[in-house]
């Protein structure tokens, strides 16, 4: 496994004339020294970046993962990447993926919750203040259910191809007995410009939907008071902070 981690991924957006092959494997180990010096040493830029990045934040850790792999892809175009390089960043983006999900996960079950326990006014006409405010609350409820629907497809959606140009860069290695593993960069770059772009979005959506929670809350309480079976105002404003 370790053989695979040190491999160097080609290019194969360019012709094989035109890349700069190195040696296969690349060398992460120090020369023999006497003493104890060479084991704090730092074996490579990568496993330097990897020891500052422990502690960190997912998200952060996979924007820097990210945008230093873009930048590798993007502007080394004739050159090779490591392997480890694109597993450690797809690996992490699956991670982020997974939090992300159970997050919205989470909040479609607090929408579905409230959306289940609070029944309609029992009094009043149907074009009351009361029944009107309710079936705005209910409807900013389902409205926010079914966003986080298409919210976790897409989630779903990026673990796949997560998956699938991670374990494309694996067949490549594994079929390189004649010629060194390539894989498109150009494919593998498009695919972190929509990730990060994704996590930013899913970021802002998660916030848009918390203030739509709390606006449909904000509604069925007034449709409790306006049909003069919520309490009084006080427990209904209490009630709405707790969920905020």
């Amino acid at each position: 496994f370790n053989i695979i981690l040190e491999m160097r991924l080609y290019n194969s957006d360019v012709d094989a004339a035109d890349r700069n092959y190195q040696e296969e494997f690349e060398s992460f180990e120090e020369p023999d020294q006497e003493g104890d010096g060479g084991d704090e040493a730092c074996k490579s830029f990568f496993d330097l970046r990897q020891r500052t990045l422990i502690g960190m934040d997912p998200m952060p850790a996979f924007r820097v993962v990210a945008l230093g792999l873009l930048r590798k892809l993007k502007t080394n175009t004739r050159g090779s990447v490591l392997y480890s390089e694109v597993e450690d960043a797809l690996g992490r983006y699956f991670r982020l993926l997974d939090t992300d999900m159970q997050r919205f996960a989470g909040l479609h079950e607090t929408l579905r919750d409230a959306a289940d326990k609070d029944s309609p006014p029992s009094s009043g006409s149907k074009d009351s203040a009361a029944t009107a405010a309710h079936k705005d609350g209910v409807n900013l409820l389902h409205e926010g259910m079914r966003e986080i629907a298409v919210v976790l497809l897409a989630c779903g959606e990026m673990q796949r191809k997560s998956l699938e140009l991670k374990m494309t860069a694996q067949r490549s290695i594994s079929d390189s007995s004649e010629s060194p593993p390539s894989a498109s960069f150009a494919k593998y770059a498009d695919f972190l410009d929509e990730a990060l772009a994704l996590m930013d979005q899913l970021r802002r959506k998660h916030e848009e939907l918390q203030q739509q929670r709390i606006r449909a809350m904000a509604r069925l309480t007034e449709a409790r008071l306006a049909a003069g079976s919520g309490g009084n105002t006080s427990s209904g404003t209490e009630w709405q902070l707790q969920l905020g």
